[in-house]
């Protein structure tokens, strides 16, 4: 009888110490989360802040193509124009 009690003790406390490595793995585990989420969290802020500009930058050149389109519709109209004076009748 002693010697069941004596086994059972080694069981339990081999048990309760793979318990315990269990628990100090998990809690590793949830700190490196914990960290990488940190770190995912900056980056996906870093991703977005450089979407913003670019996209920022992306309509200054829309601005700046539409004032361009201006022009050349201007300059056209001005050539066609030109184009129709008697001079050019024979060309």
């Amino acid at each position: 009888m002693a010697d069941e009690k004596n086994r059972f003790e080694i069981l339990l406390e081999e048990i309760r110490d793979s318990v315990k490595l269990v628990a100090e793995g998990h809690s590793v585990i949830r700190r490196e989360m914990q960290e990488m989420k940190i770190e995912l969290k900056s980056d996906i802020k870093l991703g977005n802040d450089k979407v913003e500009s670019l996209a920022n930058e992306v309509n200054k050149v829309k601005q700046e193509l539409g004032a361009v389109k201006q022009k050349v519709d201007k300059i056209d109209t001005t050539l066609e124009k030109h184009v129709r004076q008697p001079a050019h009748a024979g060309f």
